[in-house]
């Protein structure tokens, strides 16, 4: 699917003095506003993207509400939060199914439903998936730093104060581009649907260490059922399995680039690099860092990581080599 963002200026000319949409009563395990692509051109300072780690999801729930591409919305992570609506409006949920339920009452994902005040939002737990979002018609308004409105928890800028939501916030929205009454009911046909699962193919390119594996490294990594950790999160997923033996380049490189096989002189990584972290690859997501000081044998597709936002620890994971061609016409 190409996704190509808005503007944010057209989301704040658009309109729209907002209002206040919903009131948080429980924050859920880490809830945190974002948008899409998030924060770009930050990197030469460190500061990454941010955004949702699922964007293909994130981006089907602002169509489905005739929002601009970079409206903001709700990412939510494994335990979702509790919400109380301050006044009737159209929200779309997409992602992980976390069971959501108005007023205890189920309601479809993919789905455009109809909310009024004094509505509650509440959620169960996802068996498959990791993150769900909740989208607003109109799309959220928080402050704009550096060019997003996404939470970058770890430097506690963007978002709501920048930090996950919790108890007591306040979100307010803009007005909706399109009536309310014309947004309601609209679903994404099935077949349309990202599919979650518990074991994931992840495409990949060679680059820009592969030679500092093996030949028989580099079969064994895609030949490998790697899970997923419990240490992963928006900033990296470690990845548990084999080790590696690392080619004569990587046992004799310059001094200046340390003393592991894995160790490299710091240099520039791109979001979806696989770092080689010792023996453990780690695949660098959107809160992670611009430098890094391992190897990076692998670089995950474009198009694969909002697969990669998806898999929860536990999962399996089988990565395919592709090359670039392959990858640039996916994306």
């Amino acid at each position: 699917m190409m996704i190509q963002p808005n503007n944010l200026a057209l989301l704040e000319g658009a309109i729209k003095p907002s209002q206040p949409i919903v009131q948080i009563l429980d924050g859920g395990l880490e809830t945190t506003v974002q948008d899409y692509p998030g924060r770009e051109g930050g990197l030469q300072m460190g500061i990454p993207r941010s955004g949702p780690m699922d964007r293909t999801s994130f981006a089907l729930g602002n169509q489905l509400l005739n929002n601009p591409l970079d409206a903001a919305g709700i990412e939510i992570q494994f335990i979702g939060p509790k919400l109380k609506f301050y006044r009737e409006t159209v929200i779309a949920i997409t992602g992980a199914d976390n069971h959501p339920q108005i007023n205890q009452k189920p309601i479809p994902l993919w789905t455009n439903v109809f909310v009024q005040p004094g509505d509650l939002l509440t959620f169960g737990h996802a068996e498959v998936g990791a993150r769900s979002y909740i989208h607003f018609a109109g799309g959220l308004d928080v402050p704009v730093v550096m060019g997003s409105r996404s939470t970058f928890v770890r430097a506690n800028f963007g978002g709501l104060a920048g930090r996950a939501l919790k108890s007591g916030d306040v979100l307010t929205a803009f007005a909706p581009l399109t009536p309310l009454e014309q947004l309601q009911g609209r679903s994404l046909p099935p077949a349309t649907r990202p599919q979650l699962s518990h074991q994931w193919r992840i495409d990949v390119l060679l680059g820009p260490h592969d030679d500092w594996l093996t030949a028989r490294d580099i079969t064994q990594f895609v030949n490998t059922d790697w899970q997923v950790s419990p240490k992963s999160d928006r900033v990296g997923y470690r990845l548990d399995g084999p080790d590696f033996e690392f080619s004569y380049n990587a046992h004799h490189k310059p001094a200046e680039n340390g003393d592991h096989p894995s160790n490299k002189i710091d240099y520039g990584c791109p979001l979806g690099t696989i770092l080689f972290c010792g023996q453990t690859p780690t695949i660098l997501m959107v809160d992670g860092p611009s430098l890094t000081g391992y190897m990076a044998p692998f670089t995950v597709a474009e198009a694969s990581l909002w697969q990669v936002g998806q898999a929860r620890p536990g999962d399996v994971i089988n990565f395919q080599v592709v090359d670039l061609a392959t990858a640039l016409q996916q994306s």
